[in-house]
């Protein structure tokens, strides 16, 4: 089975995406795979930190986590576990401007990742500015 990815939840807030299969990789584009239908890309960076990584998988699988050729994360998926970052206090920032790779490789395994936007994203609904009058298909209108 190959790896694929599945977008769970995207709002203007964070995106949860899941990466499952037996051996591969997929990549989680920020400008892409995280943009909101109700967002647009505002001109700056996107960065985007991971909050919760949750991991399961057969014996003898692994899945690492790679941003900009450095490892961030790296996972034995048969002691599944969840990793809320945000809970213990932080987010994983590391790299937080690059894709985010995931490779999965051994027996099938799967990750659950919580990605919290922090730049680079602009929303189109603005009824706070523009009231009924907003124009949700784009920004500043």
């Amino acid at each position: 089975m190959a790896v694929t990815k599945t977008i769970i939840k995207n709002t203007n807030q964070e995106t949860i995406v899941k990466v499952g299969g037996t051996a591969g990789s997929a990549t989680i584009a920020l400008a892409t795979d995280c943009l909101a239908t109700t967002q647009a890309l505002d001109g700056a960076t996107q960065s985007v930190d991971i909050v919760t990584a949750q991991v399961n998988g057969l014996l003898s699988s692994s899945i690492t986590i790679v941003r900009n050729a450095i490892p961030v994360m790296a996972f034995a998926p048969e002691n599944s576990g969840v990793f809320n970052f945000e809970g213990n206090g932080f987010r994983d920032s590391v790299e937080n401007t690059k894709d985010i790779v995931v490779t999965v490789s051994g027996a099938e395994a799967h990750v659950y990742l919580t990605l919290r936007k922090v730049g680079g994203y602009a929303t189109k609904v603005e009824t706070a500015n523009f009231g009924a009058k907003d124009n949700e298909a784009v920004v500043g209108s």
